[in-house]
């Protein structure tokens, strides 16, 4: 059979393609190819004729060889030899076409460097027809020179960014292969020398262009150049009418014969005349006055996309006769434009057109969606679309109309259309159009008679219409039968009644083959009344129309019985012939017409008014006389060594050893022991001797240059700057101090100290609380003192006018919680006293009330009275003082008053001045810093108020530089963020802000909180930790909802779930979610923040569609006391609650949550709902149609199931539910049984089966030749086995019970008879 087949190729190819275009063709090619031999070339084929992607070729690399990674795709782990391309250049040979999605991440990019390096041919698709390429970057463009074969004849290009390397792909495209179809899709503009680039391909066919720069002249002059191109596609959306006009400048008409035709310049004198053609075209065209010659001759088929206006401009530049004609238009068009629009069709292309097909952008698409899932769609009604202008197409054999909005159309139009095109065979006028229930569609059953009375070809008819009963007047009328009409489409009309629905249809269509009408469930727009009469309809239109079809075959069957008559005719045929003469002369008549230019010659004279100012510019001289003597100032300085006179009493105490000795006591001692047996005991403490000095030699030396190098730097490091780097207000003369007041040990730093002085003094010390006199002595840092005072400071250093020693205990002061301390001369300190003296002030050192309670009034004088400069260095100065002094409360009110005066001034300017630099001081205190800023934040409200948005922006950002990265201001520096953060969220919501505004104030408000880690910080409360998180939480859903927004207004719905559109923002709310501690919520003067915080979390529940969280959170909502409290709160959040739960996939957190509400007795008050969750518990089938009509009216009405997709999962989870039920009472059961149960169809029924499968929920097989579903999973042999035990030890038992009871029995006979 099938050799005999396939000896008529063409026959074998019309089949092979007629399985595969239908549905799973695919799997029927293939199953056909493993099946017979005979077929297996054929049928491979047409299966690898058409690729949509490169994985099916990838694949044909071995196993050993391929790298499975899950992202980015399917490559390979290594490069393939020879023998791996065997079965890829073999199935190569059969690809015609094939497609890449640079996008998607089915195949890894690195494969095709693999493939370019390794390939054993140049090409690998030596037959490849067409080639689609869809990528983003100029890499993905490139990879596609690896299928440019010379038989390439169609390349689709979709480039989605600039790329500058454009132009050099073109030239290699071009000089590698012959087009005869190309297309180009791009954002972006066209290259400036495109056309000088794709020139060579003149054998193109067909031609589409989508980029800004397609309408240029130099495209349109190449495009009409090209002589075989029948078929043409340009996009004109958003061009104006002179671009459009400007396609058709540069070609030249096919009227012009000479140069001189298409040019105003003879070319004689080019040099030296001026060319006013462009001038000339552009008054033409704006007057309406051009006139083009035909263009695009031979063009037979167009796509034009845009405005209507812009379609007709470009319709009337075309003369060819277009056999096809397919428009996308704005919907709803201009009324007027619409209607130039058709006439024009009609002029232009009345004679040849076949085809014509009108649809709508996908702007326009996106408006209707918007428009169509609003609250308010229902109180929008459809526009009509008048057809009454398409007067005459009489060759036109398919009509087209798909718009989303122009959907309403009459009877009338019915009526034009059957007038203006008697040939049609296929016409389709909306036919997936909604019309609410208010305003249904006007057009009827009835009104299509006129179609099938005058079009006699008619054979496809698609169209929404209300099928009302039929009139006996067309009852009756026999004309308006069609015979040819055989599919008829109508979407989602409405029909009352079916019976006589199907009457007069079957009297319209007795030949009707086909009947479709909108049948799916779980679309939007579904109407199960309409429905199931349209299926009432087909199941009884075939036997009516056997009917009528019998009933007239019976009619035309009779024989008409006629007289007839016999008569001779004369049939002789007369010819008379008569002569007339017509003199024939043509009217003529001369007119002529003289027109002249009125010209007006006019002369304006201008002259410019001058003006002779005389200014005087003599500089003014003002001599004035400055004292510049320089002050000089002599002080004499005493600097000498302290010296003291003393004796030194070396008695040793009794109970002290003292190891000094006379030299005579020292020689007798060597006499008195220098015989020989005493050198034994000599020789220890010479080596002893020995190994301290080299200790000392080896180890205690090298570790002491360290420390005086120390030593050093310290002395340099604070020495005076010689060059004034650091000016200061400062007298830095050392003055004479009394020893009463030690000199501080900046004040020593301040000066010309010898390095060596501190380490010298700091090394004399005895750290036991005493001095060494002579030690003393040798101190070199003195200060210039009267006699006296140096006696004071003699008798301070505990000697006595008699020279005798007093030995003076003291007690090291603690100088480490001070920056400054006093040198102490009867006290010295170590190194280490010395570095741990610059930490951090925590120690005041003198009270400066006094100095602040003089100067504050003085200060507040001046600033009253306009001099605040004057006031603040004052301020300054003396807060100098107190900061260094580390006298907090002097220093703290100093800078409150020096801030407070610029503020009362209104010198806003000046008091972020101020705040920066009191902030920014050397040594500043932290209480002062907290105490100026806490101040100006309690102004902050008051300047926004009174100065504006300007000046408090000034402040809110000075503060927020003053308190960046200090840990003591964190709270303070949370609060002002948050005041910013609010001011750019009120930006974002201005009536008069654009989509871009918006968008970026609420990503800066959002961006400002989230920078903060409240979380961390220990000095804000809990409390406002919560506040400041669920802000942040706030803002990121409001900024995810945007984003995503904005995604799917750009038709990217597929990229919900990647990262992007909100995507990263919906994570970083889920993520501050679990930041915040739920048990402090509990408390009840958190319930305002709990409430806040569960709303925030059921909107990101909500988001991924996590049912059973949103139910969780509702649980918290309503175990709120507050909520409890309030009935009506109460019942809502226990209303959410059931919803979401019965919502929820199943399993068995989901389970046991719904068996504890079902038990709880709260709920037996809300009779419905508890119903509804009794119905999930109770393991009995819920038939669909009887929730539906039980709970349908009121659970619509809810702002839960009122949304399609929530009520479409609730019919989910009530198919699963009977899926389960069904599993728990059957073992096997037959499929079409189980699709009755459910009621749903096969192939529903098999996808929610796998479902539930591939989620553990139940175990199921399914056998679709015996169309079995099996519940019982496959035992093995031990199961048999165990379960075969189990069941003998019962028998056995149950025999030797049996056993045991018949022996009781007859003993107990036995007994009785004897």
């Amino acid at each position: 059979m099938f050799p005999a087949l396939f000896r008529d190729p063409d026959a074998a190819k019309r089949l092979l393609d007629t399985i595969i275009e239908s549905p799973n063709g695919r799997r029927s090619m293939s199953r056909l190819a493993r099946t017979c031999k005979a077929m297996c070339e054929p049928t491979l084929n047409v299966l690898w004729r058409e690729l949509d992607s490169l994985l099916p070729l990838i694949s044909l690399f071995p196993n050993n060889i391929m790298k499975r990674a899950r992202r980015p795709g399917l490559g390979l782990a290594k490069a393939p030899n020879a023998e791996d391309w065997d079965r890829v250049l073999a199935y190569g040979e059969r690809v015609r076409r094939i497609a890449y999605i640079e996008s998607s991440p089915s195949v890894s990019p690195s494969v095709f460097a693999i493939i370019a390096e390794n390939r054993p041919v140049p090409y690998i698709l030596p037959h490849l027809q067409t080639l689609i390429w869809r990528v983003e970057t100029a890499t993905g463009l490139e990879r596609s020179t690896l299928f440019l074969n010379p038989e390439l004849q169609s390349l689709i290009l979709e480039v989605g960014t600039r790329i500058p390397q454009l132009g050099a792909y073109l030239v290699n495209v071009c000089s590698q292969t012959q087009l005869t179809a190309f297309s180009f899709s791009s954002p972006t503009s066209l290259p400036e020398t495109f056309t000088d680039l794709v020139r060579s391909q003149n054998t193109l066919e067909k031609l589409a262009l989508v980029a800004p720069g397609a309408l240029s002249s130099q495209v349109g002059q190449w495009a009409a150049s090209l002589p075989a191109l029948h078929t043409l596609e340009l996009d004109l959306t958003g061009r104006s009418i002179i671009a459009v006009e400007g396609f058709f400048d540069d070609i030249v008409s096919s009227g012009a014969a000479t140069p001189s035709e298409a040019s105003s310049d003879s070319g004689v004198f080019s040099g030296d005349e001026i060319d006013f053609t462009e001038i000339k075209k552009s008054s033409l065209r704006l007057t309406g006055d051009l006139h083009s010659g035909g263009v695009f001759t031979d063009l037979r088929s167009l796509q034009l996309t845009g405005e209507v206006a812009n379609i007709a401009v470009f319709l009337k530049h075309i003369t060819s006769e277009l056999t096809s004609l397919e428009l996308v238009i704005e919907d709803p068009p201009d009324m007027a434009d619409w209607q130039d629009l058709s006439v024009l069709i009609c002029e232009r292309f009345s004679r040849a057109l076949l085809s014509l097909r009108i649809s709508a952008t996908g702007a326009s698409r996106f408006t209707e969606l918007v428009r169509a899932t609003s609250r308010a769609a229902a109180d929008q009604p459809s526009r009509h679309l008048p057809l009454q202008y398409l007067s005459s197409l009489p060759a036109l054999i398919r009509l087209e109309i798909d718009l989303p909005e122009s959907t309403l159309f009459f009877n009338e139009d019915l009526r034009y259309i059957a007038k203006a095109c008697p040939n049609i065979e296929t016409l389709r006028l909306c036919p997936m159009a909604r019309f609410s229930g208010t305003s249904g569609p006007n057009l009827t059953l009835e009104g299509i008679a006129s179609l099938t009375q005058s079009c006699m070809r008619l054979q496809n008819l698609a169209l929404v219409l209300d099928a009302r009963p039929g009139s006996a007047e067309t009852l009756s009328a026999l004309e308006v039968s069609s015979s040819s009409l055989l599919r008829l489409h109508v979407g989602h009309s409405i029909v009352d009644d079916p019976l006589h629905t199907t009457i007069l249809l079957s009297h319209l269509a007795p030949h009707l083959e086909l009947l479709k009408w909108f049948h799916e469930k779980n679309r939007p727009g579904y109407v199960e009344a309409n429905a199931q009469g349209w299926q009432k309809v087909s199941d009884w239109l075939p036997h009516l129309q056997g009917l009528r079809l019998m009933e007239r075959t019976k009619a035309l069957g009779r024989e008409v019985k006629r007289s007839t008559k016999e008569q001779s005719v004369d049939a002789t045929i007369k010819k008379t012939y008569v002569n007339k003469f017509a003199h024939v002369r043509p009217k003529v008549v001369e007119q002529g017409i003289q027109s002249a230019p009125s010209l007006v010659d006019r002369m304006v004279q201008i002259k410019p008014d001058l003006l002779s100012v005389f200014v005087d510019a003599t500089p003014t001289c003002v001599e004035t006389a400055v004292d510049a003597t320089p002050d000089v100032a002599h002080q004499s300085v005493g600097v000498g060594p302290v010296m003291a006179d003393a004796e030194v009493d070396a008695t040793p105490p009794p109970d002290t050893k003292s190891m000094e000795t006379s030299f005579d006591d020292t020689a007798h001692l060597f006499q008195k022991y220098g015989d020989i047996h005493a050198i034994p005991s000599v020789l220890p403490a010479i080596l002893t001797g020995l190994l301290t000095l080299a200790c000392r030699v080896f180890l205690t030396y090298p570790l002491t240059l360290p420390m005086h190098m120390l030593d050093k730097s310290l002395s340099m490091l604070h020495a005076p700057k010689k060059n004034g780097d650091e000016p200061s207000n400062e007298n830095h003369e050392l003055q004479g101090t009394p020893y009463n007041s030690a000199p501080s040990t900046a004040e020593l730093l301040d000066h010309d100290i010898p390095p060596g002085c501190y380490h010298e003094y700091y090394s004399s010390a005895d750290w036991k609380g005493r001095v060494s006199i002579e030690h003393v002595e040798t101190i070199t840092v003195t200060v210039a003192a009267s006699k006296d005072e140096e006696v004071e400071h003699n008798s301070r250093q505990g000697l006595s006018k008699e020279g005798k020693t007093e030995s003076v205990e003291q007690t090291t002061p603690n100088i480490f919680a001070t920056r400054h301390f006093t040198l102490n001369v009867d006290q010295p300190y170590s190194r280490s006293h010395y570095n741990l003296a610059m930490a951090e002030v925590k120690k005041q050192e003198r009270d400066f009330t006094p100095e602040v309670n003089d100067l504050l009034p003085e200060t507040q004088s001046l600033s009253e009275s306009g001099r605040l400069s004057e006031a603040l260095d004052k301020l300054f100065a003396l807060e100098k003082q107190t900061r260094n002094a580390s006298d907090l409360p002097s220093t703290t009110r100093l800078a409150k008053a020096a801030l407070e005066q610029c503020y009362k001034a209104k010198d806003y300017a000046q008091l972020n001045a101020a705040t920066n630099l009191l902030s920014k001081k050397h040594g500043q205190l932290k209480g002062v810093v907290q105490a100026m800023v806490e101040q100006a934040m309690t102004w902050l409200a008051e300047i926004k108020q009174r100065e504006g948005d300007a000046k408090w922006l000034e402040l809110v950002e000075t503060l927020r530089s003053v308190t960046e990265g200090k840990i003591f201001l964190e709270t303070p520096r949370a609060r002002v963020t948050l005041l910013l953060s609010h001011y750019h969220e009120t930006l974002s919501k201005l009536p008069s802000a654009k989509a871009s505004a918006i968008k970026e104030e609420l990503q800066t408000a959002s961006d400002l909180l989230s920078d903060l880690q409240v979380e961390t910080y220990s000095s804000m409360e809990r409390r406002e930790k919560t506040e400041f998180i669920l802000e942040q939480m706030r803002l990121l859903i409001a900024l995810a909802r945007l984003k995503d927004a904005e995604v799917a207004g750009k038709g990217k719905k597929e990229e919900k779930n990647a990262i992007g559109g909100g995507e990263t923002e919906w994570v970083e709310a889920r993520v501050g979610g679990r930041k915040v501690n739920e048990t402090f919520l509990k408390a009840k003067e958190n319930e305002d923040l709990k409430l806040k915080f569960y709303d925030l979390m059921i909107q990101q529940a909500l988001h991924q569609t996590a049912y059973l969280e949103v139910a969780k959170h509702y649980e918290k909502v309503w175990d709120t006391p507050s909520i409890t409290d309030d009935e009506s709160k109460s019942r809502a959040a226990l209303e959410h609650i059931v919803y979401y739960v019965v919502l929820a996939p199943h399993n068995n957190e989901q389970s046991d949550m719904l068996h504890h509400w079902f038990v709880n007795p709260v709920l037996e008050k809300l009779e419905l709902h508890y119903n509804l969750v009794k119905s999930f518990v109770t393991r009995e089938l819920m038939r669909w149609p009887g929730i539906e009509s039980i709970y349908g009216p009121f659970l619509r009405t809810t702002p839960v199931f009122s949304n399609t997709a929530q009520w479409e999962d609730l019919h989910t989870r009530v198919i699963e539910h009977n899926i389960r039920v069904v599993s728990q009472y059957y073992t096997r059961i037959r499929l079409s049984r189980l699709t009755t149960l459910l009621d749903l169809t096969a192939q529903q029924t098999e996808e929610t089966l796998a479902r539930l499968v591939v989620s553990k929920t139940i175990w199921a097989r399914i056998d679709r030749p015996a169309g079995i579903v099996s519940f019982t999973p496959k035992r093995s042999a031990e199961d048999v086995m165990n379960d075969w035990s189990s069941d003998m030890q019962r028998l056995l038992g149950l025999v030797e019970k049996t056993w045991m009871g018949m022996n009781a029995a007859l003993a107990a006979q036995s007994r009785v008879k004897a």
